[in-house]
């Protein structure tokens, strides 16, 4: 008589049950690390962003001619009264000059890789997730910088984004 080795119908199917329910579990774990990951990405892009900008406007207090010398638009001039001096309305002449000057920052947003993270004055709720969204205002003396890393962003208050001001002299 020939002895048959195989898997039983109930084996097979109790096999595939499991790597089903270990599928399952995976994609569940696998979406919730990503979209940490996203969060914590769009966290240290405003970080950087606002030591970046902090450090730029101290080197005007320490004497340097001009800040921002990489950017798309040339640099920024620290003293006088031109369209393009930190004296008059900084804050709207900083905003102008590094909102999507990839040259500054050339970070990408973490939920939507084909736009930079460094926006102006974000006003669709749906467009502002990731996005780090610079603002004047107090005539021109101060630069917000608003980051939504989960949504709804308009609960800024409420732990679902960082909002900061930086002083322009």
């Amino acid at each position: 008589m020939k002895d048959n080795k195989a898997f039983t119908l109930i084996e097979l199917l109790v096999v595939v049950a499991i790597i089903g329910i270990l599928a399952a579990v995976g994609v569940v774990a696998y979406n919730g690390y990503t979209g940490a990951a996203k969060v914590n990405a769009t966290k240290t892009i405003h970080k950087k962003v606002l030591k970046f900008i902090t450090s730029e406007l101290m080197k005007c207090e320490l004497g340097e001619a001009t800040i921002f010398d990489e950017g798309n638009y040339g640099a920024i001039s620290c003293t006088g009264n031109s369209s393009k001096s930190v004296n008059n309305k900084g804050a709207m002449r900083l905003r102008d000059a590094l909102y999507n000057n990839a040259k500054i920052f050339n970070d990408k947003n973490p939920y939507d890789s084909t736009r930079l993270a460094v926006q102006r004055d974000c006003t669709s709720p749906g467009w502002c997730l990731g996005n780090i969204n610079l603002e004047d205002s107090d005539n021109g003396t101060v630069l917000n910088f608003k980051t939504c890393f989960k949504e709804p962003c308009s609960k800024w208050h409420d732990g679902n984004g960082y909002w900061d001001k930086i002083q322009v002299p």
